[in-house]
């Protein structure tokens, strides 16, 4: 089949932007596997991993959202009225009413003309997220004000767990607009897919995620074919037509496995005129950055991938792109978008890499520390005292009278000034 729809038909809507934050300490994964008594390259080549993202005891899916949001509106000089929509996706809610959105609104000082809410889906979450955001800023109600959709995530295991290794935190914000500057998403080609599985979740009850990792693996796979193959029949495009692919990456291994998975659907190396190792080498390993550096992110692990890629720095305004999204339960989705003309001024530029080493590495002990702070600060009485500052502006001070307390700067304040507090009775 023949792609024969006009550029003119599709709306221009996507990404104009994009920021991330990165939580402030890191424990490594080497250091993981010599405590666990594991040979290292189970966790360094077996699972891709090298270093996983630990949040502080004053950082939270709250924080990192709003750290990730400050870090957008400082780079683009957007007045925080023109947003008109907040969106966060995530699966570390800290209320089982009261979105995240609430608390970052306030944070960011956003006109109280703007719709919030939070979406759950698994890591499924953000793209959900964006697309919701999408159709938004794609219709008059949006009247030229803009869509942030942020995912905020932690991912959270047991100690000595399969899972403990590809843990992760942090944050990525999208500003979402009509005739985006950065990426223009494909709105015509609807190739999603949903099947009831348990292959992953966390009970209310619990802190840490259950899952059952080889059936896990199979459901992203076959939700990737399936995906692929119906966006295949409705577009006439191929892995050979996109310059990159960016995947849903919980551990840097599954994109090599979904690229085979994808390889292997295309007819291999006859059909596509490359091995199997150049076209992952050209497609899909400059996208693999965050998740060797964070970890597992959850809803913001496609977005942490994106960001990747452009701090790769080798980008061309039109080259197109396919995305694979996927969270378990589960729902997936795969869509295209091509980048717009504003793509010289990201490449390279993303202020990834200058917040990789602003970090610091923790010891074992510290990692231990953290986790049971963790375990703690959804208390009623966990409590810090501390002050927001320029390089920390939202901070998680605890729960009092089971109220959420923050302290923060809000945008363009000086760390002098007096801040404010969310949570106070």
């Amino acid at each position: 089949m023949t792609n024969t729809r006009s550029l003119h038909t599709i709306p221009t809507v996507g990404i104009d932007a994009v920021s991330i934050f990165v939580p402030h300490h890191y424990f490594s994964i080497e250091e993981l596997a010599h405590i666990r008594n594991v040979d290292a390259e189970k966790f360094t080549v077996g699972l891709g991993c090298s270093k996983m993202a630990i949040l502080g005891p004053t950082e939270d899916p709250v924080t990192m959202a709003a750290g990730a949001a400050r870090g957008l509106i400082d780079r683009t000089g957007i007045d925080p009225r023109e947003v008109g929509m907040l969106i966060v996706g995530t699966e570390s809610a800290v209320d089982e009413s009261k979105p995240i959105a609430v608390y970052v609104h306030e944070m960011l000082g956003l006109s109280p003309r703007c719709r919030v809410m939070d979406l759950k889906n698994a890591c499924y979450a953000g793209t959900a997220a964006l697309r919701a955001a999408m159709a938004w800023a794609a219709s008059p109600a949006a009247a030229g004000r803009k869509a942030l959709v942020i995912t905020t995530d932690v991912a959270y295991y047991d100690l000595a767990s399969p899972g403990e290794p590809t843990q992760g935190a942090a944050a990525v914000a999208l500003l979402v607009t009509a005739n985006p500057q950065l990426l223009v998403i494909d709105t015509q080609a609807e190739a999603v897919y949903t099947r009831e599985v348990m292959d992953f979740w966390r009970p209310t009850y619990r802190n840490s995620a259950l899952v059952d990792g080889h059936f896990s693996l199979e459901c992203y796979l076959e939700s990737l074919r399936a995906c692929y193959q119906m966006h295949k029949e409705m577009t006439g495009l191929s892995l050979a037509d996109f310059r990159h692919v960016v995947f849903h990456t919980p551990f840097p291994k599954m994109a090599h496995k979904a690229h085979h998975r994808l390889f292997e659907l295309e007819g291999g190396r006859l059909a596509l005129g490359m091995s199997e190792e150049d076209s992952f080498h050209w497609k899909v390993e400059p996208t693999l950055g965050a998740a060797r550096e964070l970890g597992n992110v959850y809803a913001a692990s496609l977005f942490a991938a994106l960001i990747s890629l452009l701090e790769d720095g080798k980008l061309q305004a039109g080259q197109q792109i396919a995305l694979f999204s996927y969270g378990s339960g589960s729902s997936s989705e795969f869509f295209t978008g091509r980048f717009g003309p504003a793509i010289a001024a990201w490449n390279g530029n993303t202020g990834f890499s200058d917040q990789l080493t602003r970090r610091r590495r923790i010891s074992y002990e510290e990692y231990l520390f953290y986790r049971a702070a963790y375990e703690q600060r959804n208390r009623d009485g966990y409590f810090v005292e501390d002050q927001p500052t320029e390089e920390s502006p939202y901070l998680f001070l605890g729960i009092k009278n089971h109220r959420r307390q923050y302290a923060f700067l809000p945008p363009g304040r000086a760390a002098d000034a007096s801040t404010g507090v969310l949570g106070e009775p």
